[in-house]
């Protein structure tokens, strides 16, 4: 296995570079065209440090503020000069070939001044796509449930997912978004996964907990693991930092919520067993001994064996991980991965919700999908009037 991660590693490296010696170039064309006293020397370092700053951060852990920042802005960036200046450069071709745009144009190619677009569009793209990360929408949903629990007619359930929290990153936002959350007045808070990205150190409980420190609901706070939160092989440390503050981790269990009327499930993430957490279990050992006739909250990370979820009776399953792509155009990817990215899919009594996510992977940006508090609005009515 390690030759082959060795492998893949060189493989990538190649590409990566290549992939970024293109942007480097077709970037100091743009300059240079403005500004020709502007010498490789000076420019290609400078790339060179903010192209792998992210990688750097990462691999050397160095913990320098500046790597942090322009090594996770460089993710976006890097995506959209690649797709603006190899769409300049298809433009550039069928004009050379077939002679379709005004000859104005062509001496805008024969002098690279063309390129700067692909610098405007990207410096644009990328604010905007900070606001959109960094100011959740509110997503609310009605959903019926065909089972009446005595006493409740109505459940308000707030769903967040994907935090990633960790030292470096910002997370402001999220405590002004926990804030907004408990205006909602939940009765039930759950979280679908991804709080953390692998390591609890004290950097990531600090900002952990001034955001969960903000989160009140009436019957509780209940959340699962997902697939970041195994990465450092620290999953049990962050299951027991949650449930001393108060927030219920449920790993291939259930709980009997509001004084036993309502169940709430949890699962394992599918990556859990590469952490040295063994297989998970299937839901019908899971559930085993559960009242069929009371309503079924599902928590799983990724939306992933909706039909398992589906035969095991459950009426809400709600997840997250996708991101919604997060940047575009990489929503057709997860759109073609998942039976849905984002939104709600209902088929007969199960229902499913799928969170963009609160936080971030990578780049603090979003394109495709804007950050999301999820709001549900559960009514149970008698199966009898169905």
């Amino acid at each position: 296995m390690g030759t082959y991660i060795r492998i893949f590693g060189s493989f990538f490296v190649i590409i990566y570079l290549l992939l970024n010696y293109y942007i480097g170039l077709r970037s100091f064309q743009a300059f240079r065209a403005y500004y020709p006293p502007l010498k490789s020397f000076v420019f290609w370092p400078v790339f060179l440090i903010i192209s792998f700053a992210y990688i750097l951060d990462r691999v050397i852990d160095a913990k320098i503020p500046f790597l942090t920042v322009a090594g996770s802005y460089w993710l976006a960036a890097f995506v959209y000069l690649f797709l603006s200046f190899l769409l300049i450069d298809a433009l550039g071709l069928l004009n050379w070939a077939f002679k379709i745009l005004p000859s104005a144009w062509s001496i805008l190619w024969e002098s690279k001044k063309i390129y700067v677009l692909g610098l405007l569009l990207t410096a644009g793209i990328l604010p905007v796509g900070t606001w959109l990360a960094q100011n959740p929408q509110i997503s609310k949903y009605d959903i019926s449930i065909a089972k009446k629990p005595d006493g409740i007619n109505d459940l308000k359930v707030v769903l967040i997912s994907d935090l990633h929290v960790e030292g470096p990153a910002r997370t402001d936002f999220m405590n002004r978004a926990a804030k907004t959350i408990i205006s909602l007045n939940p009765d039930l808070i759950v979280i679908a996964g991804d709080l953390v990205e692998g390591s609890i150190d004290e950097a990531t409980q600090a900002k952990l907990s001034d955001i969960l420190g903000n989160l009140k609901a009436t019957y509780g706070i209940y959340a699962c693991l997902g697939n970041h939160d195994y990465f450092g092989g620290k999953a049990d440390q962050i299951t027991s930092f949650l449930e001393n503050r108060g927030i219920k981790v449920l790993r291939d269990a259930f709980q009997e919520a509001i004084d036993g009327k309502v169940i709430i499930a949890g699962r394992e993430d599918y990556r859990s067993r590469n952490a040295g957490s063994g297989q998970r279990k299937g839901l019908e050992e899971i559930l085993a001994g559960t009242d069929p006739n009371k309503p079924l909250i599902l928590l799983d990370h990724q939306p992933e064996n909706i039909k398992e979820a589906q035969n095991a009776g459950v009426n809400l399953m709600l997840s997250g991980h996708t991101h919604g792509g997060q940047l575009f155009p990489a929503q057709f990817v997860t759109k073609s991965l998942f039976l849905i990215d984002r939104g709600v899919w209902t088929e007969g009594d199960f229902n499913l919700i799928v969170s963009t996510g609160l936080g971030l992977w990578g780049p603090p940006v979003r394109t495709s999908a804007r950050s999301e508090i999820v709001e549900i609005n559960l009514h149970f009515t008698d199966p009898s009037e169905k």
